[in-house]
């Protein structure tokens, strides 16, 4: 595989000044028609900045890079990296990134559906609060879309839902899925990115839980030119990403619910079934010693290493802290269970149901209100 990087043009913008204040990293691919006036654009927003370009192509069929370079040299400060026999919109952001000179870096998209004029927003931003990341947001108040259909916006909703549900860190920000945010050098530096889905704001979320994360509104455009690259493997590459980035906790908790089920409802067949114990015994009974048995597994396995109080006493601490987050599951348990029971439904049917109403808000509390997910300042894959 052989790379090969043109930077002509940045040697006059570094004659000017001999610190580049802002970054802007455009990963493209057959974007020839946008790329000339997305720079020009993007050099009269920040006319009053030391800004460099970093346009990253996969070695684009139509001469993206060609039209990136001759801007170059007409004095721009535009650097090429054409990278041949390698492509990944994920790939070529971290590369972008990995290049970048300025103290902030901004990542956008070629098409223009980012606008230009937004980049001096986020750069006041993170300046005025000085947040490690800003996002440009769809979602925050201010901000939207243009020309969606409905399908395509539930579409991202239910991407920005799954990320919530998936990957905790993710919830610092109303839009999770943008892929046009500002992030600091620094922070860039510390983190080993890989850029294994398109998503690579998710990743530093994720690999970067304790950075100050703030947002602009914008609205986000209709493309100028060209085709969309989003198809069915990029959506799920964004799926398997998102299950490696929260350390595939989401599947780890639904197998130890699935032995706690097993648990649960031998216990209750015991007492029933067997020993023909009342059902307001029989149901506590199973319910407190699958919850015990559930605990156990989540703090070696699920969220091992998150528990912030080691030992005996903060083992005992944290299960208390367990009970207390399976309340909302434990209450639709016990009154579905009981209830369905009462009913003339089969009691150990009446008990599956009431555990799997309960499964989804046990393990949105139990990510958030027992297992801290933010208690390390970064982490590495």
């Amino acid at each position: 595989m052989t790379n090969s990087s043109t930077e002509a043009g940045v040697e006059k913008q570094r004659d000017r000044t001999s610190r580049v204040h802002l970054s802007i990293v455009i990963p493209t691919f057959n974007e020839a028609d946008n790329i000339r006036v997305l720079i020009e654009r993007l050099s009269r927003a920040l006319r009053n900045t030391s800004y460099e370009v970093i346009v990253v192509d996969d070695d684009s069929p139509d001469g993206t890079w060609k039209v990136a370079q001759e801007l170059a040299g007409k004095g721009y400060p535009v650097r090429v990296i054409r990278r041949i026999g390698e492509r990944g919109l994920g790939t070529a952001i971290v590369r972008g990134l990995r290049e970048a000179r300025g103290e902030f870096i901004v990542v956008m998209d070629a098409d223009l559906q980012h606008p230009p004029e937004i980049v001096p927003r986020l750069y006041e931003e993170a300046l005025k609060s000085r947040a490690d990341v800003v996002v440009a947001s769809r979602y925050a108040r201010g901000g939207g879309v243009k020309g969606w259909s409905r399908i395509r916006l539930l579409i991202s909703r239910a991407a920005s839902l799954l990320a919530y549900v998936l990957l905790a860190e993710s919830r610092r920000t109303s839009d999770p899925m943008s892929g046009f945010f500002l992030v600091r050098r620094s922070l860039v530096e510390k983190l080993r990115l890989r850029g294994r889905s398109w998503k690579v704001l998710l990743e530093i979320l994720a690999k970067a839980p304790g950075a100050r994360v703030s947002e602009v509104p914008y609205v986000f455009e209709q493309r100028y030119s060209g085709e969309s690259k989003l198809g069915l493997r990029a959506m799920l590459d964004y799926v398997l990403d998102l299950l490696r980035l929260g350390e595939y906790r989401a599947l780890k908790f639904v197998t130890v619910g699935a032995t706690g089920t097993v648990v649960n409802l031998a216990v209750l067949w015991l007492l029933k079934g067997v020993l023909g114990v009342t059902e307001y015994v029989a149901f506590p009974a199973a319910f407190e010693t699958s919850l015990t048995w559930n605990f156990f597994l989540h703090d070696r396995w699920t969220f091992q290493g998150k528990r912030g109080e080691p030992g005996p006493r903060g083992w005992l601490r944290y299960w208390a802290k367990y009970h207390g987050a399976a309340l909302g599951s434990m209450t639709s348990y016990l009154v579905i269970g009981i209830g369905l029971t009462k009913l003339g439904i089969n009691y150990l049917l009446a008990g599956l149901t009431g555990i799997v109403v309960g499964f989804l808000a046990n393990y949105l509390i139990s990510q958030y209100g027992v297992w801290s997910l933010h208690s390390q300042a970064s982490r590495e894959d």
